[in-house]
């Protein structure tokens, strides 16, 4: 398993510092060198490198799966923020028809095109839950259009 990088922590040089011996230091900080590029793990240590190198080894360890996690995070975010196909406005319209909902489809389209696709901050999931959502305001704000489709609709029937 070779990685481009691994962080190299101060933390290693302390706990290097500690071992008197200078070529015994420089073989132990090539061991950790080589355990964070290429996951090796030295053989022949004697006890007190043997210590130093499983802290060190333990927290590269760590770092690498921080780094997993992240990268998981990050893969799962970008799918969450791809899960919807933007519609057009002839597929708002469709859909408008076939559930009897009564909104303004040209204001629905042009409102999200117009911010991203988004509810708030957030990246919409569902445009149809959406549009539901905005059937449901207006019955409830008394704007119903007649036969359940608006003019808008009505409109864009002849482009289907």
């Amino acid at each position: 398993m070779k990685k481009a990088y691994f962080q190299y922590y101060e933390t290693f040089e302390v706990i290097l510092e500690k071992i008197k011996d200078t070529h015994q230091r420089g073989e132990l900080r090539e061991a950790i060198i080589r355990y964070g590029l290429y996951g090796t793990t030295p053989e022949d240590l004697t006890e007190v490198e043997d210590m130093a190198f499983t802290i060190c080894r333990d927290i590269i360890d760590q770092q690498r799966h921080r780094c997993e996690i992240n990268a998981e995070n990050a893969g799962a975010k970008k799918a969450t923020e791809e899960r919807m196909k933007r519609p057009t406005l002839e597929e708002i319209a469709a859909y408008c028809r076939e559930k009897g909902y009564a909104i303004d489809v040209n204001k629905f389209f042009y409102h999200y095109e117009g911010n991203g696709w988004k509810v708030g901050k957030s990246a919409m999931k569902s445009w149809k839950a959406t549009c539901a959502k905005w059937a449901c305001d207006d019955r409830k704000n008394g704007n119903i259009y007649k036969s359940g489709a608006d003019s808008n609709t009505a409109a864009y029937e002849s482009v289907l």
